[in-house]
């Protein structure tokens, strides 16, 4: 067939210009030609002049290039150019067919834990699996493609019911995704569990720009990683006011560091033997200029997912070796029984030139290092162990302290403690809370009591609120505390007041 479109293409136009045509080597092998024909007179003879090239190189090559145009080259999934071409051809079909589909958006919970302590060989082991368990449990109408990182997407389409009925079937397709994704896995030694988190969205009831579909269905996943991950959570518009709220918190906090709206306040911190205030810890609020004063549980997050936390917790750092500096000056603290204690983000922590910002506020303010204590979580340490201890080693040969903060409440506490060179344990004040109410909260900080002093650590607890807290960790052995049954945050100027007052009193108690 292809030789007598050749020869008819030959006869009407005098040549063949470029024809594709497909036959067999001498070996059988197939073959792709470019084939060129054209009529010549060679020594007064009228004769055809043929052409032909072999382009079967070439074409796999741009099969290659136009699959990897619409194809992720890790897991061969459909990516995002690809998914939103079947999204709005799928948005077109359902809409003629009156039923509904459903857009699931994906993203792996902490997958970046993986990277960071086993290396992005097994992580890309970790989303190939991910990808096959994801391609397996849905119908072959419906799309699994994967958007890059640790994010998949998955498009189902043909759904029969009102929407209260296909809520209901997506909802059971979400939960047995991550059933089936949190199954463990085993690779190169470890034993390796992951979750996902999903946003979801109905095709038509909330969307049919391809694109409005997918931030949608984002919107819903960042609401299902905030209330805790391993989740699943429908759009609702009520979301996307959240999402502009977020943004434009996010864009003012870009300009509160220059427009001077940070300021700390000063919780004392207080040995319930003497009512000595044997510290503090540096806690910073936002003054909006809209919103009013803001505690971090409103913005710290946004800080620490836009990156500003790296400038916002050296201005922290600074101000609070500035504080502690001057009220060392002005002798309202003494050297050796007061310490400044500062919270650090894993981010913070991890900057290479941390170690000199530290030093660096301690000598600007005057401040001697064995004032200063850092308070870090748990997601500092499950970083890197090694590097970590050897950070804060370095900073402890300057004389810098270190406080184990929110301790009891991370899954691996205990097993990072006997490693880490902290000098103090802070129980959470979520086990405070219900201490004298909880025999569970009570018998906890009974054991980090105990532990500490076994270990020969300090230990404050946080939140005391009652006299009937404070007498429960007195019994204990917890003797150092901080709360509103003492004081709340305060501003720098009244918590100058306040150590002016003790000073006072103090000063009166030994006349």
């Amino acid at each position: 067939m292809q030789r007598e479109y050749m020869i008819d293409e030959l006869r009407q136009k005098g040549r063949v210009h470029h024809r594709e045509m497909n036959g067999q080597d001498k070996h059988g092998a197939p073959l792709v030609l470019d084939i060129s024909v054209e009529f010549i007179t060679l020594n007064n003879t009228a004769c055809l002049l043929m052409n032909a090239r072999d382009i079967g190189q070439l074409k796999t090559a741009q099969a290659q290039v136009q699959h990897l145009a619409y194809h992720d080259p890790l897991t061969g999934l459909p990516n995002r150019a690809l998914l939103m071409d079947r999204l709005s051809q799928q948005v077109s079909l359902l809409q003629h067919q009156n039923l509904r589909g459903a857009l699931l958006f994906l993203d792996l919970d902490h997958f970046k834990h993986i990277n960071d302590s086993l290396g992005h060989p097994v992580g890309d082991s970790v989303l190939s699996i991910i990808a096959a368990r994801l391609e397996a449990s849905v119908r072959q109408e419906d799309t699994v493609a994967r958007l890059g990182g640790d994010e998949f997407v998955v498009l189902i389409c043909g759904l029969d019911g009102t929407r209260d009925e296909v809520t209901q079937q997506v909802r059971v397709l979400a939960d047995n995704l991550r059933e089936l994704l949190a199954e463990p896995m085993f690779l190169d030694g470890h034993r390796l569990q992951v979750t996902p988190s999903i946003g979801i969205v109905l095709i038509p009831d909330d969307g049919l720009a391809p694109a409005d579909l997918l931030k949608r269905a984002d919107i819903a996943l960042y609401r299902a990683k905030d209330s805790g991950r391993n989740a699943s959570q429908f759009f609702h518009v009520s979301m996307q006011q959240a999402v502009s709220q977020r943004l434009r918190l996010e864009n003012d906090l870009r300009l509160a560091l220059t427009r001077n709206e940070f300021q700390l306040h000063f919780q004392a911190q207080i040995d319930c033997r003497d009512q000595y205030i044997t510290g503090a810890e540096a806690l910073l609020r936002w003054e909006h200029p809209e919103y009013g004063l803001l505690s971090p549980d409103q913005f710290v997050q946004i800080l620490e997912e836009s990156g500003m936390i790296l400038e916002v917790g050296s201005h922290i750092l600074d101000e609070a070796c500035k504080t502690g500096g001057l009220l060392l000056k002005q002798g309202l603290i003494s050297k050796n029984k007061f310490l400044m204690g500062v919270n650090i983000s894993p981010r913070q922590f991890r900057q290479n030139d941390f170690i000199e910002r530290v030093q660096h506020s301690l000598k600007q303010h005057q401040l001697p290092a064995s004032m200063l204590k850092l308070e870090i979580t748990e997601g500092i340490v499950i970083q890197n162990l090694d590097d970590t201890i050897l950070k804060m080693l370095s900073l402890k040969e300057l004389g810098v302290s270190f406080a184990m903060d929110d301790f009891g409440t991370g899954y691996s506490s205990l097993t990072y403690l006997k490693r880490l060179p902290v000098d103090t344990l802070k129980i959470d004040q979520s086990f405070v809370q219900d201490a004298t109410s909880d025999p569970n909260d009570a018998e906890i900080i009974r054991a980090i009591v105990a532990m500490a002093q076994s270990l020969n650590l300090n230990v404050i607890a946080e939140g005391v609120e009652t006299p009937e807290q404070l007498a429960f960790l007195e019994r204990v052995g917890c003797y150092n505390y901080q709360g509103y049954l003492f004081s709340e945050p305060l501003p720098g100027p009244q918590f100058e007041n306040l150590l002016l007052k003790r000073q006072f009193q103090e000063t009166a108690s030994l006349e």
